[in-house]
């Protein structure tokens, strides 16, 4: 699978922290998530690839163009970005806004029409579209800028923290908009503080700690899943619970004798299906299914095992 984006050697030091070496790639038509805690370096990577951040060493390849030769900023039209931005000084409506920026970008003015039109309704904002953007809520403007990233079509969709201030109807919204980009062949980084939202659609994890890269694959190969503790009211045999699970390509984890529980990864109904099963057939009745969360914390020691 082609490599889109590759990190080669990249390092960048500041006074107190340095960010690196970095050696790591990230593949077409796949959804990345970009991850690490507070301070680890997430940002500064993004904006190096971004090209806001030009002084590093090492290098940073965009489609096998390197971020620091003077045509980098060729890639930049295949680029999409989204941030929080307050608009609080903006007087002008939501459309004069978007029509402004899309002049900037270099699109042609019949497309921009189109384009905005189309947004500004999916994001439930046409209505409001002569109003002055600063006169927005922080939920609405965040529309705006989701929209600002997905409005010249671009082919590497770059975003960071997308659902923060969405209810959870828009942040549903933004996983359909992410999944219909993956079924287009575009190229999809994500950085999120809640995991747990976005996990199912993530296909290839970056972890960075404390700036270093301490993991670069796929989804399988960490081993993170949505994992569900299965509490049963009664004692039930271990090993035979584990062999029929194994046998639905179920994969079973910690078991707690004393809690009388087991850890399970559910993919989809079908193998819920059978779980529950396996509890009808063995007369065990089911205390509580309960969703463990994926965060940092279920990462790491995913990592460790």
């Amino acid at each position: 699978m082609e490599k889109i984006i590759r990190f080669e050697n990249y390092l960048k030091k500041f006074k107190k922290k340095v960010i690196g070496p970095l050696n790591c790639s990230i593949k077409k038509g796949r959804i990345t998530a970009l991850l690490g805690s507070s301070g680890s370096g997430k940002t500064v990577v993004i904006n190096s690839l971004l090209g806001i951040i030009k002084e590093f060493k090492g290098d940073i390849r965009i489609e096998n163009i390197s971020r620091k030769k003077k045509k980098y900023f060729s890639v930049n039209s295949r680029v999409g970005y989204y941030t929080q931005m307050d608009f609080s000084l903006y007087v002008v409506s939501a459309y004069k806004f978007l029509l402004d920026m899309c002049i900037m970008m270099g699109l042609k003015k019949e497309f921009s029409k189109e384009r905005i039109e189309y947004w500004m309704k999916y994001f439930d904002i046409w209505e409001s579209k002569d109003k002055p953007i600063r006169s927005f809520s922080w939920g609405m403007k965040n529309r705006m800028n989701l929209i600002l990233c997905f409005i010249k079509d671009p082919e590497i969709i770059i975003l960071d923290e997308p659902g923060a201030n969405l209810d959870s109807y828009w942040r549903n919204k933004i996983k359909t908009i992410l999944m219909e980009a993956k079924r287009q062949d575009k190229t999809i980084i994500v950085t999120v503080h809640n995991i747990d939202e976005i996990a199912d659609i993530i296909d290839d994890f970056i972890i960075i700690d404390n700036g270093k890269n301490i993991f670069n694959g796929s989804a399988e190969e960490l081993n993170i899943y949505s994992k569900y503790k299965v509490c049963i009211s009664e004692k039930f045999e271990e090993q035979d619970f584990r062999s029929f699970l194994l046998k639905k390509d179920i994969k079973s984890f910690k078991y707690d004798q004393e809690e009388n529980s087991l850890v399970v990864a559910i993919e989809n109904f079908k193998q819920l299906n059978f779980l529950f099963l396996y509890l009808i057939k063995n007369n065990l009745p089911l205390k509580n299914l309960l969703k463990l969360p994926i965060n940092m914390e279920a990462i790491y020691k995913a990592l460790e095992s």
